[in-house]
């Protein structure tokens, strides 16, 4: 019988592999994403400082809702919250489809962002949980990174449709999206949820949350990492999506939108598929700072690119910042904070990182919306090149201090004990 339970477990753990990759896969096949700055400009009249606006309440309904996700994720079962969030998802792209002006767009953005909050997290320690209940922990970061891979490789095949899908109607892009989220949804009732320890509302929940929060970044190694994490994807974001006006810079028609930034999705798909190769080569430290100076040199190279008359090398560099340094950085990121916590506090955690990307990415994409809208995308992205410069000398600044901090404290123990001998 115990070896009948053993059988049962694994194929559990299987199938929710499978399950949650294609929950990526439909989730991320939004074929409105090459188009969107075309799409807010043809429907409803707006620029790309609109569009960074609306960006911007995405973002601060993510930051009053990351961590009250996590922690629902936390107490209640992991597939239901997951459900929730496809769904919340629906309504937002619906809006979207009826939006005639900036505030129905807004609207939209931040119900969008009820979603996008309670996945996130949630599919990672529901992953997690799910190897661990089998004892199997240790192939997170393969299969963590292989779900984050085959979920840029969907935006890139969606990409490729949707520039052609916008030149027949500006409307099918997100009617088809709406689609391919009703099957996010049916995959999510189909997960199992794996047995866990989870924790009772004994607290008043936001107390929880902030206790959560607070032991996060409290500990010397996650602390770093999370903030890391915001300060880098919130930069990745808007590189990204800083590539539609570049094209429109150089010349290009929205068509060719699609097939280039799924060159961008499937490099970044690539590079988080196989960054697990990289484990025992290349510490955190070293493969983080690689990444920061690559994002600060792409988006130097291509205002240069820009403003020299070579812009098709400048999208080649935006490809590599959008998203393939994302690719790179965030499976090792989600597995330092798996590794440091417990299944009881695992989404709260993931959510408290996205919780400060988000307050990071809110006044960055206004300001470097108001550049772009003064100087033109060239300006911009040498703003986000000094941003980010003066962002990692200040996390260097900030590690080498806890460094001398804990290095003191040790020196006084060490006093301490010889003093007692």
């Amino acid at each position: 019988m115990h070896a009948e339970q053993n059988k049962r477990a694994v194929m559990h753990a299987d199938r929710n592999v499978r399950l949650l990759q294609m929950h990526a896969v439909c989730m991320n096949m939004c074929f409105i994403i090459p188009v969107v700055v075309p799409y807010y400009r043809d429907r409803m009249g707006l620029g790309f400082d609109s569009f960074l606006l609306g960006e911007a309440a995405f973002a601060a309904t993510l930051v009053l809702l990351e961590m009250p996700s996590g922690w629902l994720s936390d107490v209640w079962k992991r597939k239901y919250v997951l459900l929730l969030g496809t769904l919340a998802e629906m309504v937002g792209y619906a809006l979207l489809l009826l939006a005639d002006g900036l505030w129905m767009a807004v609207a939209s953005q931040m119900v969008i962002g009820v979603g996008i909050s309670l996945i996130s997290g949630t599919n990672s320690a529901l992953l997690y949980d799910s190897l661990l209940s089998e004892g199997r922990e240790g192939e997170y970061r393969r299969h963590e990174g292989r779900r984050l891979g085959v979920g840029l490789y969907s935006v890139a095949g969606a990409s490729v449709a949707g520039g052609f899908l916008y030149a027949v109607h500006t409307a099918l892009p997100v009617a088809l999206s709406l689609v391919t989220l009703a099957a996010a949804a049916v995959c999510t009732l189909r997960l199992h949820e794996p047995e866990r320890h989870r924790r009772a509302a004994v607290k008043h929940p936001l107390a929880d949350m902030l206790e959560t929060a607070r032991a996060a970044l409290g500990h010397a190694e996650l602390a770093l990492v999370i903030v890391f994490a915001a300060l880098m994807f919130s930069a990745t974001k808007v590189v990204m999506w800083s590539q539609q006006p570049y094209y429109m810079a150089i010349g290009l028609g929205e068509s060719a939108y699609g097939v280039l930034m799924a060159a961008g999705f499937v490099l970044g798909g690539v590079s988080s598929q196989f960054a697990h190769l990289l484990d025992g080569r290349v510490s955190n430290l070293k493969a983080l700072l690689g990444v920061w100076a690559l994002g600060v040199s792409c988006c130097i190279g291509a205002s240069l690119a820009l403003s020299t008359g070579y812009g098709y090398a400048g999208v080649a560099m935006l490809m590599l910042a959008g998203t393939c340094l994302y690719g790179l950085a965030a499976p090792r990121v989600s597995e330092v904070v798996n590794r440091h916590v417990g299944s009881d506090r695992r989404a709260t955690v993931l959510s408290t990182q996205s919780l400060l990307c988000s307050l990071v990415f809110m006044p960055l994409s206004t300001l470097m919306g108001h550049v772009e809208k003064g100087g033109g995308v060239g300006s911009m992205l040498q703003a986000m090149a000094l941003w980010l410069m003066l962002a990692g000398l200040c996390l260097m600044l900030w590690c080498l201090r806890r460094r001398l901090r804990a290095r003191r404290m040790r020196r006084r123990l060490a006093s301490a004990f010889a003093a007692a001998a």
